[in-house]
């Protein structure tokens, strides 16, 4: 295994405590659910996006690591010479325009999150919540387990 792909899945491992952690603290009851979202929220997204940016080094063969991982693949470093782009990165690339990734990516609000109210569900839809960081965590895992598989035949 690669550092980066340790790293990766380091950085899934934290998002993975995190997200049992908030899970916890949401089932105690003792501080409000928008109060819990704006603690955990920003550290899980950036769990999952730091193991994002490791996995897409990993993907690339980057053999010279920077010290923080790039959050999307348009900071990924140049190829060494006589690479070409894997088909993933091309992949990860339009998810980020137009798929799951481009939700994670976008940035977290400062502030406590709006309480969520029960009259209007339409305000509620493009917040994420934890449900949908365990959904990104779940598949952060699977990508990472299927390209792990794809990029031990090498």
């Amino acid at each position: 295994m690669s550092q980066s792909r340790g790293y990766a899945n380091h950085s899934l491992y934290m998002a993975k405590i995190l997200l049992d952690q908030w899970d916890s603290a949401l089932g105690e009851g003792g501080l409000p659910a928008n109060v819990l979202e704006g603690a955990f929220a920003p550290a899980v997204r950036l769990h999952l996006l730091d193991g994002y940016g490791w996995f897409l080094l990993a993907t690339i063969r980057s053999s010279r690591l920077p010290v923080t991982p790039p959050h999307r693949v348009a900071e990924l470093p140049d190829l060494d010479r006589g690479i070409a782009i894997p088909g993933e990165v091309k992949e990860y690339a339009h998810l980020e325009q137009e798929g799951w990734l481009r939700n994670l990516i976008q940035p977290v609000e400062p502030g406590l999150p709006r309480k969520k109210s029960a009259v209007s569900i339409a305000m509620t839809v493009d917040t994420p919540n934890i449900d949908q960081y365990r959904e990104w965590h779940a598949t952060f895992q699977a990508l990472f387990a299927r390209m792990s598989d794809s990029l031990d035949e090498y």
